[in-house]
């Protein structure tokens, strides 16, 4: 997975050097996040190699720490019976997941059942959640990269941590950010945020998959990699500014708002983003001019946004 044989010497040397520097971290993780917090993070930024990636990911969302905590749970979890109809529902969605990647092809049931695996356990540990189709290609992202035991401890802390009432009926709080997005986008976008209601089109029409699935379905892979190592650090704040990228790249002058007029034409490209917008190059490098976006904004904008759906319900 890890191979480099394409790579020129140089570019060798920067990986391995990126990887001493991850592995120093790693073994001093507690005081590096103490003591040296901004400098975690900007590495985040600039890549997590390939071969630090599976471990990095599980320290910072704290997963390891779970999975040494809660040792035999999740043997547990698979040996409950399940109930009926969420296993059916997750069987169906399983042979959809990642297809053309080798873990998941038609010939591998290891990677399969590893997938059946954690997402049982997880409908098992929260069945008021039960399972979403949403859970599953999230799942087997992570198995992708880590063991099956500790990918799982993984999905529960995106899930539980990162991902905070994602997935409960009605998808309420996916609407609130959703929202929050647009209210984002008519402040530091307001000439995309104009072009987008002339079109009669919203993030809600299309940016559903982008928040629950955090754009495994959207994006090319190096490029869903990249955000996940931003992710892990700095959480939803990574979500909505590569959305932001997005229209930037992609709504940002005239020509292509003239281009893209109409409610269709702008729907079919925000469903299938153009390949020279979402590569790892140009979309990581653009959101990062959206890193003033801070936590406390974003609180801020859903309690408002909280508010006005509270009233119009009301």
């Amino acid at each position: 997975m890890y191979a480099h044989s394409k790579l020129s010497d140089e570019s060798l040397k920067k990986i391995r050097l990126k990887e001493i520097k991850w592995q120093t971290m790693l073994t001093e993780w507690d005081k590096w996040m103490s003591f040296k917090a901004n400098k975690v993070r900007n590495r985040c930024r600039k890549g997590i190699p390939p071969a630090i990636r599976p471990r990095a990911w599980q320290y910072l969302c704290g997963s390891y720490h779970l999975f040494n905590q809660e040792y035999g749970k999740y043997q547990r979890l698979l040996e409950m019976p399940g109930d009926p109809k969420i296993i059916s529902q997750i069987k169906l969605d399983i042979d959809r997941q990642l297809s053309n990647h080798v873990m998941f092809g038609s010939d591998n049931t290891n990677g399969k059942e590893s997938l059946y695996n954690v997402l049982k356990a997880y409908s098992q540990m929260h069945p008021e959640i039960g399972y979403c189709q949403a859970h599953a290609p999230i799942a087997a992202a992570l198995l992708i990269h880590i063991p099956e035991e500790q990918a799982f401890w993984t999905f529960v802390c995106l899930c539980d941590r990162y991902m905070v009432d994602y997935f409960k009926s009605g998808l309420e709080r996916v609407k609130i950010e959703l929202n929050m997005l647009f209210a984002l986008v008519k402040k530091y976008q307001p000439e995309i945020h104009k072009h987008m209601v002339k079109c009669k089109t919203e993030p809600l029409y299309f940016a559903v998959d982008w928040f629950m699935c955090l754009y495994t379905r959207n994006l090319p892979w190096s490029t869903v990699l990249r955000i996940w190592d931003m992710f892990f650090f700095e959480g939803v704040k990574v979500i909505f500014r590569i959305a932001l990228t997005i229209f930037e790249l992609l709504l940002g002058d005239s020509q292509s708002r003239d281009r893209l007029n109409s409610f269709d034409k702008l729907m079919e490209c925000l469903r299938k983003l153009p390949q020279n917008i979402v590569s790892e190059e140009v979309l990581i490098k653009h959101s990062l001019r959206y890193t003033f976006i801070t936590k406390q904004e974003l609180i801020k904008l859903y309690k408002t946004q909280l508010k006005c759906m509270e009233l119009s319900t009301s």
